[in-house]
C-alpha cells in the first residue's frame, strides 16, 4: 500500500476576505482527502488576529514537515506563497498546482 502523502496548502490570504479564503481552503481539503492524502491548511496553523510573522514561520515548519506542497490558483501574487513555494523548491518538496 503506497504511503499516504501530507499535503501543505498553499494559498492566498493577505487582502483577500477571509471568509473566501477559508470556502477555498476547505474546498482543496476535501480534494486532497478524496485523494486518500493529509492535508495541511495554513488557516488551521494560525489565529486571525497572529501577527504575520508568526503565521509564516508556522507555515514554514509545517511546510517542511510535508511531503509535497499544493498551490492554489493565484498563489504567484502572494509574497507568502512565493516564499513557500522557493523553500518547497529547495527542499525537494512534490510540487502541485491547481
Amino acid at each position: 500500500m503506497e504511503k499516504r502523502k501530507r499535503i501543505y496548502i498553499s494559498i492566498p490570504v493577505t487582502g483577500r476576505p477571509m471568509e473566501l479564503v477559508r470556502i477555498k481552503a476547505e474546498e482543496v481539503k476535501t480534494e486532497i482527502r478524496r485523494r486518500m492524502d493529509i492535508p495541511s491548511s495554513p488557516l488551521d496553523l494560525t489565529e486571525d488576529n497572529e501577527p504575520y510573522t508568526s503565521c509564516m514561520g508556522k507555515c514554514v515548519e509545517e511546510l517542511l514537515r510535508c511531503d509535497a506542497v499544493y498551490f492554489v490558483r493565484g498563489w504567484q501574487s502572494s509574497k507568502g506563497c512565493t516564499a513557500e513555494y522557493e523553500i518547497a523548491k529547495i527542499y525537494g518538496k512534490e510540487l502541485m498546482f491547481e
